[in-house]
């Protein structure tokens, strides 16, 4: 009897080419995702990466500005600029809608203006930035992404608080250019 159930289990178990061939279907038929479970044992397969997948969850999700995502050259006037907290001595500029061009997130993420705590910002209120220059980093899915400027100026003013949560499109700096 020892020899039938050490029989099932191998016939239920699935051998490195039954999942080589499960991969090549999920692969012909753009499945992402493949989950077969059988008397303990457990088969779970993903394709792509956690960014296609959030990416597919972004689309589902409603955008409060939708029109302009990425309006980099041009001020944001129809999106919110929430204001975390008040900020030192210049609450009243604050809580009004940016003058001049923003750079804004190019994904929902969590706002840092330094690499690591206590590091030196990326950039401060009155620095000169480029195309090129680093200006945060949002980090989504435990991913550090770096900001780009994409545009040459000043930085105005910094419309989000270190650490907090932003929004796809949302403004993060304000130019003067």
């Amino acid at each position: 009897m020892d020899d039938t159930k050490s029989n099932d289990k191998e016939a239920t178990a699935l051998d490195l080419k039954q999942i080589k061939q499960i991969v090549a279907l999920m692969a012909e038929n753009d499945l992402t995702y493949f989950n077969f479970e059988t008397q303990g044992s457990k088969v779970e397969l993903r394709r792509g990466s956690d960014f296609q997948a959030a990416k597919e969850l972004l689309k589902n999700l409603p955008m409060a500005s939708a029109a302009a995502p990425m309006a980099l050259a041009a001020p944001v006037a129809a999106a919110p600029v929430p204001v975390a907290g008040a900020a030192p001595a210049a609450s009243a500029p604050a809580a009004s809608e940016p003058a001049g061009p923003t750079i804004n997130s190019p994904m929902v993420g969590t706002f840092y203006r330094s690499a690591a705590p206590g590091e030196k910002p990326f950039a401060n209120i009155g620095d000169s930035v480029d195309e090129n220059s680093n200006v945060c980093i949002i980090e989504a899915m435990k991913v550090m992404n770096e900001i780009k400027a994409e545009m040459r100026g000043t930085i105005a003013r910094i419309l989000v608080e270190d650490g907090k949560p932003v929004q796809y499109g949302q403004p993060l700096f304000e130019l003067k250019v």
